[in-house]
This record gives C-alpha cells, sequence and structure tokens, in this order.
C-alpha cells in the first residue's frame, strides 16, 4: 500500500509539474487583426491579447520585456506570465534588457542613460552612461563624456575611460585571462582584464580572441596575433579562418590554396581545395 502510495504521490508531483512547466510554455504571436505581438500558449490558446509592438521570448523564465510605439520612439516594459505589468510602461524606459549576467540585474536606458536596476525597481547602477554593457566577471563596459572604460557592479570604476571605443570582454582564454578590443584614433588594439594593453593600437580590424588567437587586419591584408602581441601569421592575406583547431589563410579570398597554420603559428603546409 505505502509503495502504492508513493508511485500515486510520483504521478500527481510530476503531473502538477508537468502543468507548472506547460503554463511557463508560451509564445508569442503577431495577430493578423491588428499586427501586435501577443502570447499563446503551445495548445494555440491566446494567454496575453496582442497589443505589443514587440516582445521576447518568455523561455520558461518568469518575466519578458514589450515594446509599444510612443510617437517616433519606443518604450519598454516588463510582464509576468499573465501578462500584468511588472515594470510598466509609465516607468518611461527606452529600453529594458533582462538577459544580464547578473540574476534580477535589468539594463535599462531612459532619456538616452543607461544603468541598471532590479525587479522592485530599485536603482543598482545609477542611470549615468552613454552607453553601458552587460557584466561578465564583474565587469562591464560604460561609456562617460565620450570614453569608454570599466566598471564593476558597484559602479566602481576598475579600468579608466580612456578608450574612442570598446565592446564586452570575452571568453576565457587558455592563460585564464580575458581580452577585449580597444580603439584609439581609429587605431585597434587589445587589453585584458586586468587592464594592461597587450597589444598595440595598430589595426585597422580585429577579431575576439580564440583559443588564444585573433585574426587582426593592417592596411588590406590580414594576419594573427597572441595574446602576447606577437605577430603568429604573417600580414600576406586576404582570407583567414580562426575557429577551428588549425588556423587557414587564403592569399587571395577566392584562392584554391590554403595555408595551414597550428596556434602557435607554425607553418604547416599548403593544400589545394578541389573545385566543385
Amino acid at each position: 500500500m505505502k509503495i502504492l502510495l508513493y508511485i500515486l504521490f510520483l504521478i500527481i508531483s510530476f503531473g502538477s509539474y508537468s502543468q507548472e512547466s506547460e503554463k511557463k510554455e508560451i509564445f508569442t504571436f503577431r495577430s493578423r487583426d491588428n499586427g501586435k505581438i501577443g502570447y499563446m500558449n503551445k495548445n494555440n490558446e491566446i494567454v496575453i491579447k496582442p497589443q505589443y509592438d514587440t516582445g521576447t521570448y518568455f523561455e520558461n523564465k518568469e518575466y519578458a520585456t514589450v515594446s509599444i510605439k510612443n510617437g517616433n520612439t519606443d518604450k519598454f516594459a516588463v510582464i509576468d506570465l499573465k501578462g500584468n505589468y511588472i515594470i510598466p510602461f509609465e516607468e518611461g524606459y527606452d529600453l529594458i534588457s533582462l538577459n544580464t549576467e547578473i540574476e534580477n540585474w535589468i539594463l535599462v536606458v531612459k532619456n538616452g542613460k543607461w544603468g541598471y536596476i532590479n525587479y522592485k525597481k530599485e536603482i543598482l547602477i545609477p542611470l549615468e552612461y552613454d552607453n553601458l554593457g552587460h557584466f561578465y566577471d564583474n565587469l562591464a563596459f560604460a561609456q562617460k563624456d565620450g570614453k569608454y572604460g570599466f566598471i564593476d557592479s558597484n559602479n566602481k570604476t576598475i579600468i579608466d575611460f580612456e578608450f574612442d571605443w570598446t565592446i564586452n570582454f570575452g571568453r576565457v582564454q587558455p592563460d585564464g585571462l580575458r581580452y577585449v578590443k580597444v580603439e584609439k584614433e581609429s587605431k585597434i588594439g587589445y587589453i585584458n582584464n586586468k587592464g594592461e594593453l597587450v597589444v598595440p593600437y595598430l589595426y585597422d580590424y580585429a577579431d575576439n580572441f580564440f583559443q588564444g588567437v585573433a585574426v587582426v587586419k593592417k592596411g588590406k591584408k590580414y594576419g594573427c596575433v597572441n595574446t602576447k602581441g606577437e605577430i603568429i601569421v604573417p600580414f600576406e592575406f586576404e582570407y583567414i579562418s580562426n575557429y577551428e583547431k588549425f588556423i587557414k589563410a587564403r592569399k587571395e579570398f577566392m584562392s584554391e590554396n590554403e595555408y595551414y597554420y597550428n596556434r602557435q603559428g607554425e607553418f604547416i603546409g599548403i593544400e589545394t581545395m578541389k573545385k566543385k
């Protein structure tokens, strides 16, 4: 009897869990009648009526971001699974991003200024920046007075505002550090997450680092550098692929000959690609 009761309990519990999961599986749709975005479940039942110009997926999370046109601008709000407003349009946000690295932190823009709030609408990072990124390893890029730097989640400047442009730090590299492209006077270099300039401002184009190597462009030719700033593939190529076990390069973009290098920059050989 106890075993039967236990099995019955499991069935009921699983059923409740499944129903709860199903409730969260709702998706956006665009109404043919008014052209607006709403939400429906997988049975095509309308859960939240179409009334928005844009809407993000819940993706089994509790909240979604929606927007409506307000004159020539968009205004954003946050809703729950029932369509209740967690952050209403009346708050006046020009942009809201829930996809942040720190749980319950929301990236917002109001009157052209960027900052962070939480779901209680408390200000976590003052809306004082001209641009602001997501936090990775407790660092986010920020722009103020025309210059970029990096702050931490306490709004402390960690890397000074000295760059003309930058983005978020990339993935951890084999040496345990993260790297990011930075620009000064229209030339690109790289810093690490200690704030050290490791690749000088020499390049006209630069990719993110992958397994300790980055593709960079100088003039009209591409080459590769490592995280020490050393050139490991010469600037002789119109095309380089860096996202595999080997580095592959072609001297002319449509060339049949591919030059192979290992990830240390040692030349391996040339392979002629067969025409299809």
